[in-house]
This record gives structure tokens, C-alpha cells and sequence, in this order.
């Protein structure tokens, strides 16, 4: 038989308690996953957890199995380690979750429980694709969270909540997101393009500018040598046209006089 929930339950320590179960169902689900991976990382240490503390400036005392070393963990190593498996939309998730906990390890949380079911919708996300078996329970938490009336064992009837299923549909929404993921490095590659393209096009027509400037140059410098020249010729004909001229006047003279 389920427990008996009083009537009038105090939501803050209600609240403080399932995002504790979260927490706790966070770290049995992400534990194995970041241990694998974390000691890929570190193939030759025989404790990563300690190297990994020693990286981040804390101590080790907890270990591999604390849920907000994990998400430490997470953060600090999500690109070389994490980022193939999750993709960047999940990193800020981790931000917000640390947040969470210690907002909750100080027994601070808002008065919101709105910002809890954020904040467990945040942690199935992250774990779905790592241990969409244990999302189940996630899911029960939000719905006490909801409903602090229900019992656990009217969440799990109304919720019917079927692994396979639920793996079955996360592998769907994780092709989905795939091709959109695709869908953008493709649009993006072709603005890459395009921007490159438009600045070649700029780039010889700046090129065709300043070969039209040195042309318009040179013909103004042509056409000052062809009026000097004219100038020139001009005043060569008027010396000639003097000559003759003079040149008659004198034959006249000459013949005049004789």
C-alpha cells in the first residue's frame, strides 16, 4: 500500500526532496557514462576522478560518483570529452543544473515550481540519451512535484511509462535534431559561399576601378602632350607662313629696284 501524503505537505521541504531524488537519480544514471568516457580522456591515470579535481582547483573528496562533481566534470571538460555525444544545445543545461544545485545545497531554491520542473525537465534531457531507462523516474518526480497528492505508484500507472518506447521515440527526436543539425551547417556552408563570392566580385571590381582611374590618367596626361603638340605645330606653320611672306616682300623690293 502507498504511503499516506498529509493533506497540506510543506512545499519547500517537499520541493527539496525530489530535486535531491533528481540529483541522486542523476548521478546513478550519468555515472558510468562519464567514467567511461573520462578515462578515455585519461588512459593513463589510474584515477581520473583526481586528475580531473586537480584541472578544476577542487578537492576530490566525493569522488566520481557526486552528482555536482559529474556536472562540474561536464562543464569544464564538455568540449573535448562531451560535445560529440550531447551537441553544443545541451552545454548552457549543464550551467543552469549546477546553478540548481547549489541553489538547493544551501536550501535557497525560489519559491517557484515552475523553476524546479525546469530544472528536472533540464536533467532528463541531459540523461535521456545516456539513460533513458532512468527517465521514467524523472518523470514521477515532476508529476509529485505537480501534484504533491499523487503516490509513486499512481504516477507510474498514469504515466505507463514504457522504456522501449521512450528509447524508441528519443532515437526519432535525436535523428530529427540530426538532419536539422545538418540542415544548418549546409545553409551555413552556402552563406560561407555566398559572403565569398560577393567579396571576390567586390574584389575585382575594385581591381577594374582603379585600372578605369590609371586609364582616365594616362589619357589626361595624353591629351596635355597632344595639345602641347598642337601648340607646337601651330606655331611652326606661323613661323613658316611668316618666312614666305617675308621672303616675297623682299623679292618685290629687289625687283623693284632694278
Amino acid at each position: 500500500m502507498p504511503a499516506e501524503h498529509p493533506s497540506t505537505p510543506d512545499l519547500a521541504i517537499s520541493r527539496h526532496g525530489q530535486l535531491a531524488e533528481a540529483f541522486e537519480t542523476f548521478a546513478a544514471g550519468m555515472g558510468p557514462f562519464i567514467d567511461q568516457r573520462m578515462a578515455e580522456y585519461f588512459p593513463g591515470d589510474f584515477n581520473w576522478a583526481t586528475t580531473a579535481a586537480n584541472r578544476m582547483g577542487r578537492p576530490a573528496e566525493h569522488g566520481a560518483t557526486d552528482p555536482l562533481f559529474q556536472l562540474l566534470v561536464l562543464r569544464r571538460f564538455w568540449g573535448p570529452v562531451f560535445a560529440d555525444f550531447f551537441g553544443n544545445d545541451l552545454r548552457a543545461m549543464i550551467g543552469q543544473i549546477i546553478e540548481a544545485r547549489n541553489l538547493w545545497a544551501h536550501f535557497s531554491l525560489p519559491d517557484d515550481a515552475a523553476y524546479i520542473d525546469k530544472i528536472l525537465l533540464s536533467i532528463e534531457r541531459v540523461m535521456a540519451p545516456v539513460a533513458p531507462d532512468r527517465v521514467s523516474r524523472l518523470r514521477e518526480i515532476r508529476t509529485r512535484l505537480k501534484n504533491p497528492q499523487v503516490g509513486d505508484s499512481e504516477v507510474v500507472e498514469a504515466q505507463g511509462v514504457d522504456a522501449h518506447a521512450l528509447a524508441a521515440q528519443l532515437s526519432e527526436t535525436e535523428s530529427a535534431f540530426d538532419e536539422l543539425q545538418e540542415e544548418v551547417s549546409h545553409l551555413a556552408t552556402q552563406l560561407d559561399r555566398s559572403r565569398k563570392a560577393a567579396a571576390a566580385k567586390q574584389l575585382r571590381i575594385a581591381a577594374i576601378e582603379k585600372q578605369l582611374y590609371d586609364v582616365h590618367g594616362r589619357s589626361d596626361v595624353l591629351q596635355t602632350y597632344l595639345e602641347a603638340e598642337r601648340s607646337s605645330r601651330s606655331r611652326m606653320e606661323w613661323l613658316f607662313v611668316a618666312f614666305i611672306t617675308v621672303m616675297l616682300i623682299a623679292m618685290v623690293i629687289i625687283s623693284l629696284s632694278s
